[in-house]
């Protein structure tokens, strides 16, 4: 005897059940952010920054750092007038150049801010590392690795002995440098401390062959330049003529997606003018004229006794104080 064969249940779905012309369901638009709930991207406009640009590109939560150790150069001292004369040479050879480390002194009146230019002081910086990439959990260790580092190390005396030109590793920039002679052994010491810390956060050292400086002055390079400086000087001799320097221009300039136009690259160009490299004549010319003042232990010589971390657009510092070894 056959068992009779049991029919499968089927089921109507829903849309089976809807009328053909049913109107469709509208979808409920979310509201939008508040303004404070929303992060601005930063906008890497070189207008802003006296056409230099981000070499590294923004990441959110990360900071840019670097530690190295201060020189407040305060006006009627002889280095002071001796960089001054130095950047009235350069000045003339490259109108281009920009002078690093103007610290102007304010004082506040019944009428606002008034800005005193006859006290000025440079504040200079020799570099203990290379710019380095923190995230924000690392900050407060790292600060701790410094302020250990300045408390284990004695303070030392450090002088000049020359005028260099040095890039930096992306070759936008050219620099006119101090390099530093007596205190050389002493500065090496401190990067063997800060290695490891380096290392721990995977970062990079400082150069293998360090060339300890200072710098007073810079100027932007040519990106078309090989490295070897083959361009038209002639070109770039005329661009340098008549032209102002401005610090600043409106976000104007910048297209809809943040890139710099072609219009206004030619204006970027007769705003911030490039160079291949310093003339070929600077460095001697200032070696000769102003080598052996800066030089000499009464104009050159500094005593290096803190040292500092920038991080983002916060410094810390700490003094050397560790006691001398007999």
């Amino acid at each position: 005897m056959k068992r009779a064969s049991r029919a499968l249940v089927t089921y109507s779905s829903s849309e089976d059940d809807a009328p053909a012309d049913a109107p469709e369901r509208k979808k409920k638009k979310l509201p939008s952010l508040a303004s404070s709930f929303i992060v601005p991207v930063p906008v890497d406009n070189p207008a802003l920054h006296q056409g230099r640009v981000r070499a590294t590109p923004h990441v959110e939560g990360q900071y840019a750092a670097y530690v190295y150790i201060p020189l407040v150069v305060h006006p009627g001292t002889a280095l002071y007038s001796l960089v001054d004369e130095v950047l009235d040479v350069i000045k003339g050879m490259v109108p281009a150049v920009h002078a690093i480390g103007e610290i102007v002194s304010c004082s506040r009146n019944t009428s606002g801010l008034v800005v005193d230019n006859s006290r000025r002081a440079r504040e200079l910086h020799l570099s203990l590392t290379r710019p380095i990439f923190l995230r924000a959990h690392q900050r407060e260790e790292f600060k701790r690795a410094i302020k250990l580092i300045a408390s284990r190390r004695t303070p030392f005396q450090a002088s000049f002995a020359t005028f260099s030109e040095l890039t930096n590793d992306e070759r936008t920039r050219a620099f006119l440098s101090l390099e530093v002679g007596a205190g050389h052994n002493e500065l090496r010491d401190l990067l063997s401390a800060l290695s490891p810390t380096l290392q721990s956060l995977r970062q990079r050292d400082f150069y293998s062959q360090p060339r300890f400086h200072v710098s007073i002055a810079w100027v932007l390079l040519d990106p078309n330049t090989s490295v070897n400086g083959d361009t038209d000087t002639k070109r770039h001799s005329r661009a340098h003529e008549g032209v102002t320097i401005v610090e600043g221009t409106s976000d104007n300039n910048l297209t809809s997606n943040g890139d710099i136009g072609e219009s206004n690259k030619q204006f970027q160009a007769k705003c911030f003018p490039r160079v291949p490299h310093f003339p070929s004549e600077l460095i001697p010319t200032l070696n000769q004229r102003f080598g052996a003042r800066v030089s000499s232990a009464h104009i050159g010589g500094f005593d290096a006794d803190t040292i500092v971390v920038k991080i983002g657009k916060d410094t810390f510092s700490w003094p050397l104080q560790g006691s001398h070894v007999i």
